[in-house]
């Protein structure tokens, strides 16, 4: 089955920091580099949709204050960047954002919804899960089932997997998911979405994942044979 969509846990940042005596702000800017590197070569191969998960919930939450402010300005930085030259208007691209975006600076908040708007026309997605978390995503689908769903006649009864998604902040199902950083685990990615992915975990830390890396990928990819549960 051909290859449409793709999602990536850059996982490795702060480790290629440390063992290159970097400073966590230049290791975290060789990754945002590094995201379009990827969404060039995913166009390169005709894949129409890629995920980013950019910081998890629990990272949020756990990070220093000044390294999420360091992650923010890097993200204020390239947003303003990719808005006045209209990046992915050239690259026909719809950039969408997902996660507890509310918890995020307002400015970035806004400045993440002037790029969504900036692009909302194209069919090819680049979505970037920010502040997110699995759990979370699936605790936040039933909460509103639940309002939703008991005005019905059949209330909860009448409630179809179509009708779950709708409430999903990704309507999207990863044919591949890309991990780097050499851990093998999902920690919670899109856990209703990727039911039949493929995964693909690589020892390289994200800043070193080159395009032979990523044509491995899609290599194993191709030479896997789904069978979506059969």
């Amino acid at each position: 089955m051909k290859l449409k969509s793709i999602a990536i846990i850059p996982d490795g940042n702060r480790r290629f920091a440390m063992r290159n005596a970097l400073s966590v702000q230049n290791a975290y800017a060789s990754g945002f580099t590094k995201v379009e590197d990827v969404v060039n070569w995913a166009n390169e191969n005709s894949i129409d949709n890629v995920t980013f998960w950019a910081l998890s919930l629990e990272n949020f939450k756990g990070r220093s204050k000044l390294e999420l402010r360091i992650l923010f300005a890097l993200m204020r930085n390239k947003i303003r960047q990719v808005l006045r030259d209209k990046t992915f208007v050239k690259k026909k691209t719809h950039v969408k954002f997902f996660g507890k975006i509310d918890l995020l600076p307002k400015d970035l908040v806004g400045m993440i919804s002037e790029l969504e708007a900036q692009t909302e026309k194209f069919e090819k997605t680049l979505e970037i899960a920010i502040a997110y978390s699995g759990r979370e995503e699936i605790m936040n689908a039933a909460k509103r089932i639940a309002v939703d769903f008991s005005g019905k006649e059949k209330g909860i009864n009448s409630l179809t997997e179509k009708d779950f998604e709708k409430y999903l902040y990704s309507k999207n199902s990863p044919d591949l998911i890309i991990r780097t950083g050499g851990v093998s685990r999902l920690s919670g990615f899109m856990p209703w979405q990727n039911a039949y992915s493929e995964l693909y975990f690589s020892r390289k830390l994200w800043p070193e994942f080159g395009k032979e890396d990523f044509e491995d990928a899609i290599k194993f990819y191709n030479e896997t044979e789904r069978r979506f549960g059969k």
